[in-house]
């Protein structure tokens, strides 16, 4: 009897123990209900189902970068080169239209899609909008202060990037405003002056900071992706620890006193740019080969996020 009463118990505990782990796996590894497994099925049916559209229609907004400047007339900047790839990748009958004007804010960019009916109707039929922003706020203003003390510097760059949020927040709703769903890639900055001057901690400190404030902006917003060119375009050729490392040992200049921004230009006239990635005309601009690897990043965005591409 009290072999039987003992058997007894032991059954009982390991039907315990069989019931907990079973509860505890569909509690950390719960299983589809049927109306999610259907929702999941309806998903991959409508991706398969999904048609390609014939045309692709683009609206690049936003300032030299967008323009093209730094590049050949023939290849104009990456508007051009996203044309040619989307014809040649995706075998769709591909149009850009470009509205970049060199030197402009982002209240002046605001100001224009605001204003201009040509722009607008442009913004309404895009299937993928561009924008390039950013750096005429931030090396404008550098200009002022290149004669600053560090912390008056320090000072104006964080005002500057408070006001510049507000302006990218109102530019993004004033494009949305005119298309609610196309997606909107937006670019970075970076900083032309690194390869020169990489131990200038503060302007490298102010082209990171619009850059975190592009991207937290641009993340609020629908359908809007950031595309980081920073690291590639400021550092050129310098990208593994030990060139860049080198590069700053031969750099001397460690404050922003150190650096007057008239006098760079000015002594770099003539002279082949350092950086691979940008020209010697002006020692700003992307050359060929940036125009390239932006065209390249913008891609890979536009990859991942391929809404664009396809028929509702």
């Amino acid at each position: 009897m009290k072999k039987m009463i003992d058997w007894i118990i032991m059954l009982i505990v390991f039907v315990m123990i069989v019931a907990m782990v079973v509860l505890g796996l569909n509690y950390y590894f719960p299983k589809s209900s049927p109306n999610e497994q259907q929702t999941n099925t309806a998903k991959v049916t409508r991706k398969h189902n999904n048609v390609q559209k014939r045309q692709v229609r683009v609206t690049a907004l936003g300032d030299s970068l967008t323009q093209g400047v730094g590049d050949s007339k023939t290849d104009q900047g990456y508007p051009k080169r996203l044309q040619n790839k989307l014809k040649k990748t995706y075998h769709v009958k591909a149009k850009v239209s470009n509205y970049g004007i060199a030197g402009e804010r982002s209240d002046q960019i605001l100001k224009r899609v605001t204003e201009q009916s040509k722009l607008q109707a442009s913004l309404k039929k895009a299937d993928v909008i561009t924008l390039t922003v950013g750096g005429n706020d931030l090396f404008q203003a550098l200009q002022k202060y290149s004669t600053a003390s560090e912390g008056e510097f320090t000072l104006a760059a964080e005002r500057l990037n408070i006001k510049y949020a507000t302006q990218v927040q109102r530019l993004l709703k004033q494009i949305r405003h005119y298309n609610a769903d196309a997606p909107i890639f937006v670019f970075g900055i970076y900083n032309p002056f690194f390869v020169y001057f990489p131990n200038i901690t503060q302007i490298n400190r102010a082209v990171t900071n619009f850059d975190e404030t592009t991207k937290a902006t641009v993340s609020q917003a629908h359908a809007a992706y950031f595309i980081s060119v920073n690291k590639l375009l400021s550092q050129g050729q310098y990208q593994s620890s030990k060139s860049l490392a080198d590069l700053k040992q031969s750099s001397d200049a460690k404050s922003i006193g150190d650096m007057q921004i008239s006098k760079v230009e000015k002594n770099l006239a003539n002279t082949k740019e350092k950086n691979i990635y940008l020209t010697s005309t002006d020692h700003f601009h992307p050359n060929a080969k940036g125009y390239d690897q932006m065209t390249r990043l913008l891609l890979r965005s536009m990859r991942i996020h391929d809404k664009w591409l396809y028929k509702e």
